[in-house]
């Protein structure tokens, strides 16, 4: 009897002391977040672990494969792991870009600074987990239109989503009629949409394309 009461009693302060660290990490990245807004940073040091990148998220970007065209010339942005390049329709052409080099045909780019690829090489952009870490969508559209036909994305919109979004490290904070404002501005509608977990998924094509050829 003594021993399973010493086993509860190690149990029950086995799990205070995790749920402690978590809610200590979830204040200490809500401070990092707040700073970052207030400096207009990227989060550098967080993406550069691979433990930052969870096996989870996987699940939505083979979801938002399922939005591509065969023939494609797709950029990923924010490529991670590149699960999007074992998923894609036939006969495309992957790019895999992303704000820290984990692989050598990786291309660094931050999207919180202007964007300095050659763009004109792709048709597709792909946006899986990555705007909410962007200050500025409006601004990176405005480099994606004369290039892009296509942009697949996802976006967990503050008014659809319950998430802390400082305690999730994300940097904008979206509503749903806000981005799909930014869409329309930017010449794009959308062909197709869809939700994984609380985050909306949307495949984007641009109405006037044709004129940018």
């Amino acid at each position: 009897m003594k021993i399973k009461i010493l086993e509860t009693f190690f149990n029950v302060n086995r799990n205070l002391a995790r749920d402690l660290v978590r809610k200590l990490r979830a204040r200490q990245q809500a401070q990092k977040t707040q700073e970052l807004r207030k400096n207009k940073r990227s989060d550098f040091r967080r993406w550069e672990k691979s433990s930052a990148l969870y096996s989870e998220w996987d699940e939505r970007t083979i979801k938002m494969a399922t939005f591509l065209y065969p023939g494609s010339n797709i950029i990923e942005f924010g490529a991670g792991n590149m699960v999007l390049k074992e998923n894609l329709p036939p006969n495309c052409s992957y790019t895999p870009s992303d704000i820290y080099k984990r692989s050598g045909d990786v291309i660094v780019c931050d999207l919180n600074e202007p964007v300095e690829i050659d763009l004109s090489k792709y048709d597709t952009a792909v946006f899986s987990g990555v705007l909410e870490y962007v200050y500025n969508i409006d601004q990176v559209f405005e480099q994606l239109k004369p290039f892009m036909r296509y942009v697949v994305l996802s976006y967990s919109c503050k008014d659809l989503s319950d998430a802390d979004r400082l305690e999730r490290g994300w940097l904008s904070d979206y509503s749903r009629e806000e981005l799909e404002r930014i869409f329309k501005k930017h010449d794009y509608e959308i062909i197709t949409g869809g939700q994984w977990r609380k985050q909306l998924l949307y495949s984007l094509k641009q109405k006037s394309y044709s004129q940018c050829e």
